[in-house]
């Protein structure tokens, strides 16, 4: 594993290697060991994934207040999704400013989004597995998220975000969320 760094300063992409073979290919999604090794101390406490069978099915952008912030990694072990990370932190030089890639399992990459992230994804493939590795436990109490469409974050996302829960579609923009972002990622 090859962990490289993102514009954002603590926000990682990781470059897994993928063996391929006439049965198909094989990758590593977590080792907490390599990742250790490269100065990324993760506890992996859940690991989730979600199937998504549309073009343009978007999940996010979430995160978690503390005590229950939560790194993740995020993989796609079938299709295609665009990743994206956003910085929220209350001193970041970055705050407010976003990175997205592409993640296949062709291309062998994962993203790892660090505590004081938002995330969401969109699908650019039919039938798209994600694949999440979390540092924490789900606490609806500490949930929050932000609009996917929010015009101080300004995402251009590469398809048109199109099949979007509720909750998704529900979440308040950063103009009326910074108060409380500042409150309470302290």
């Amino acid at each position: 594993m090859k962990i490289k760094p993102t514009p954002i300063k603590d926000l990682f992409v990781m470059h897994r290697s993928v063996t391929k073979d006439d049965r198909g290919s094989f990758t590593r999604l977590f080792g907490a060991d390599e990742l250790k090794s490269a100065g990324r101390n993760i506890n992996a406490i859940h690991v989730n994934t979600s199937i998504s069978k549309e073009v343009g099915t978007l999940r996010g952008i979430h995160y978690q207040y503390p005590p229950f912030c939560e790194t993740k990694i995020i993989a796609c072990t079938s299709g295609a999704i665009w990743d994206v990370a956003v910085d929220l932190r209350p001193k970041s030089i970055t705050r407010f400013k976003w990175f997205g890639t592409i993640l296949t399992p062709e291309n062998g990459l994962s993203m790892i989004v660090p505590d004081g992230f938002g995330h969401a994804f969109v699908t650019i493939e039919k039938n798209s597995t994600a694949v999440y590795v979390l540092s924490n436990v789900y606490s609806p109490k500490y949930e929050s998220g932000l609009r996917y469409d929010d015009p101080l974050l300004s995402i251009k996302w590469p398809v048109e975000p199109k099949i979007i829960s509720k909750k998704d579609q529900n979440w308040e923009t950063l103009e009326k969320k910074t108060k409380e972002i500042n409150d309470r990622f302290k």
